[in-house]
């Protein structure tokens, strides 16, 4: 019985675990996904794109971030254990040390707890640390 239970709890939580594969037409993946830090600019070609489409990154699985524009330049984990991804859009002193404070614009993913973005802002310096 309890095997039986725990494989109808496994298939319910794959189910509702699934989500929708970002979709941004004229996104250039291969570059966002290649531009680390936002150093060689193919990901400052496509601020305005996805500043337009922000809102399409909410709901997706941490996975499908992955496949779409990779993996990100820095993660923070905050109080609730959820994840914080960032991604730089523009060159700045994070090229030389990704650790260096920067005005860069970047593109900031907040994640629930089970993996999906709840939360997306694009701002001046990265992921801010609350007091």
């Amino acid at each position: 019985m309890k095997k039986g239970l725990t494989v109808i709890l496994s298939i319910l939580f794959q189910a509702c675990s699934y989500s929708d594969p970002l979709n941004l037409p004229g996104l250039d993946s291969e570059g966002f996904k290649n531009d680390r830090g936002g150093c060689d600019g193919n990901r400052q070609k496509q601020i305005e794109l996805i500043k337009a489409n922000k809102d399409q990154f909410l709901g997706i699985s941490e996975n499908q971030i992955f496949k779409a524009i990779g993996r990100y330049d820095y993660q923070v984990l905050d109080k609730k254990n959820e994840k914080i991804f960032v991604y730089f859009l523009e060159p700045g002193p994070q090229c030389e040390h990704m650790q260096n404070p920067t005005e860069a614009e970047s593109l900031v993913l907040y994640m629930n707890a089970v993996k999906l973005v709840k939360q997306v802002v694009i701002r001046k310096g990265g992921h801010l640390v609350e007091p």
